[in-house]
Formats: structure tokens, sequence, C-alpha cells
């Protein structure tokens, strides 16, 4: 028994390391995609126009906010999908129930995310905003990607063992998952606008934005998860490695701590500088 409860264990960790792993390289990819999809979903710009206003301190800034969230998701993410490993239930099943669990627990650090991306305020009501939609959306997402990634390595099982064939196989799966999902995510992208000014539903709903907003977010989103399979299997290799030497070296463990704990209080205090700064100068204005 006990046996059994060190290797849950030791699971859970490996699992949320892996997950840790990710959100590193994630965040990269998604500090400068997130800010472009979300406007083209939401705003409904073009995609000239939703570059044109995210620029390189925007990037930066919110790239600590994606890497603070990507912690929690990614590790979360990859420690329910473990758990659920165990338990017998069909492929769409298993994916159904991550998706609701995941997105449920999450969907508060999701929109805080969207805020973030786009400059929009935070408040407790924009924290649950879309919420079945969302659902319905990652449900589906999941089951999509199950599905398809499942289909393509029956028909080639070679894929998964090169670079290309796990970059090739990570497009096409998050292309098709991203267009079947798309309804869910256009009624979501409805949802996050400003109730205040929000665009009439036909309006919204054009057949032209919809494909637009759909074929620009899911070729965004296929290409940044290629690319981070090409990153992710050294990253994480990299990552189990230090982790094994700072296990080893309890002295440079707490240094390293130490380090990063300085670096956080560093930029929430420069953060609070620049707030206070803006402030000022808003006041003489």
């Amino acid at each position: 028994m006990a046996s059994r409860e060190a290797n849950f264990s030791e699971r859970v960790v490996a699992a949320a390391s892996q997950g840790a792993a990710g959100a590193i390289v994630a965040a990269c990819l998604s500090s400068v995609t997130e800010p472009i999809v979300n406007r083209i979903l939401v705003k409904r710009m073009g995609l000239s126009e939703a570059i044109a206003q995210v620029d390189l301190a925007d990037t930066a800034n919110f790239f600590n906010t994606v890497v603070a969230t990507n912690f929690i998701k990614f590790p979360f993410f990859e420690v329910i999908n473990m758990a659920l490993e165990n338990v017998e239930l069909p492929g769409t099943g298993r994916g159904a129930i991550l998706g609701a669990i995941f997105t449920t627990a999450t969907l508060p650090i999701t929109n805080y995310r969207y805020c973030k991306s786009v400059g929009a305020p935070v408040d407790f009501g924009s924290l649950y905003k879309a919420y079945l939609p969302t659902v319905l959306r990652d449900i589906v997402y999941g089951i999509c990607r199950n599905s398809v990634m499942s289909a393509l390595i029956a028909q080639n099982p070679d894929l998964p063992k090169t670079a290309k064939g796990r970059f090739t196989l990570m497009f096409m799966t998050v292309m098709a998952s991203c267009l079947i999902s798309a309804p869910g995510n256009e009624v979501r992208g409805y949802y996050l606008q400003n109730p205040k000014n929000r665009l009439p539903v036909r309006e919204f709903f054009k057949p032209y934005r919809f494909i637009r907003s759909t074929a620009v977010g899911a070729l965004i989103m296929s290409t940044a998860l290629g690319v981070g399979t090409l990153v992710t299997g050294p990253a994480q290799a990299r990552f189990s490695q230090l982790s094994s030497f700072l296990d080893s070296q309890p002295i440079a463990k707490t240094l390293v701590a130490l380090f990063l704990v300085d670096q956080f209080l560093q930029s929430r205090r420069h953060a609070e500088l620049m707030s206070k700064l803006e402030k000022k100068e808003e006041a003489k204005k």
C-alpha cells in the first residue's frame, strides 16, 4: 500500500514538473500570440490592426502574467490528466471530464489573462464571464484533441518519433480541434465583450468575421503549439537535469530560491513604482 502511494506521489511530482517546464515554453509563445488572437476574437479587428496595437513593452508585461498563470494551469492540467488515466472511461468521456474540471477550476485565471492581454480592467465579475461557452468549448476541444491525435498516430505510428513528425502531429491536431470547437470560441468572445459597448449579435457573428477570427486564431495556435513541441522536449530534459543537480546540492538550491524570490520582489516593486508614476502623470494632466 505504501509502495503504491509512493509511486502515485512520484507520478504526481513528475506530471507537475512536466507541466512546469511546458509552462515556461508556452509563456514565451503566448505572450506574443495571445494579445493578437484575443483582439481578433473579441474586438473583431483585422490581423494587421491587432499586431499594430501590441508593442514590445506590452508583450514583456504580459509575459509576467502568462508565466505566473501557466505555473498554476499547466501542472494542474498534467496532474488531472495523469489521475484520469487510471479511470476506465472511453477517450471522449475522459476528455469531457478533464475539460469540465480544468475549465471550472481555472476560468478566473483564464479570464484574468484575457483582461491583461487586451488592457481591460479586472474585477470580480470579469473573472467569471462566459463560463458556459468556455466549458463547452474546452470539452469539445479536449475530445477533438484526443480523437484526432489518436487517429493520426494510428495511421502513422512513426509520426511522434521525429521532430518534424511531432510538429506535424501537433499542428494538424490543434488546427482540427480549433476549427471544430470554433463556434464555442466565438460565443465566448461575444460574452467577453464589455456590455456597455457590445456589438449586436448580427454584427458580431457576421460570416466573414467568423471565418477571419477562426482562421487566424487556429493558424496562430497550431503554429505556436507545433513549435512548442520542438522546444518542450529539450526544455524538459534541461529542467530535469537542473532539478536533479539542485536536489543533490542543497546550498545551491537555497541560493537559487533566494534569487528567484528577490527577482519577484524587485519586479513587484518596479511595477508599483511605475503605477505610481503613471498616476502622477495622469493627475498632472
